[in-house]
């Protein structure tokens, strides 16, 4: 039986203090005030109001659906692969960031969910798996969310103005 490295255990960790700290906040309101745990920073622009609404539900598993199927390349923290944007001349790419440090926050919700479900491809070399077929639209959703939790508030907040500026009209969606 393999034994799990001191990363994949640390990870194990925080994974599980992440879900039993927002667990904990959610039981903590009166039944009165039970809504999704939601993360809001003033916005710089007064037109736009930045909410993020996550249930701690979806954090919890897209956290579960991140560590099983897409830290290996990603990172366990969503961090990327040291020297992601590096081209070594045969246009191979290393796995981004997708905490808020990568350019992750230039794509619709829609566009990552069609990168994850057709993976990605360089040219004739295909850089991520697609995983159509072997992760459910939920986990898909919840893997985005997990990582969108991550995001500083002003990299949520570039990402949502470049959503409304753009419009389901202007995405072709």
């Amino acid at each position: 039986m393999k034994r799990p490295s001191d990363t994949q255990q640390g990870m194990k960790k925080a994974v599980v203090m992440m879900a039993v700290a927002l667990l904990a906040a959610a039981c903590s309101k009166s039944e009165e005030d039970a809504q999704p745990v939601a993360a809001v920073a003033p916005p710089s622009t007064p037109e736009l109001a930045l909410t993020r609404i996550f249930s701690p539900e979806a954090i919890t598993r897209g956290a579960g659906v991140f560590q099983a199927h897409c830290a290996e390349c990603h990172g366990p923290q969503a961090q990327g692969h040291p020297g992601w944007g590096y081209d070594d001349g045969e246009k191979l790419l290393l796995s981004p960031p997708l905490d808020g440090n990568g350019n992750t926050w230039k794509r619709s919700r829609q566009e990552m969910v069609e990168m994850i479900k057709n993976g990605v491809r360089r040219g004739d070399t295909p850089v991520m798996p697609g995983w159509k077929g072997r992760l459910s639209d939920q986990e898909i959703e919840d893997a985005i969310t997990w990582f969108q939790a991550l995001w500083p508030p002003e990299v949520y907040e570039k990402w949502q103005k470049a959503q409304a500026e753009t419009g389901p009209a202007k995405r072709g969606s």
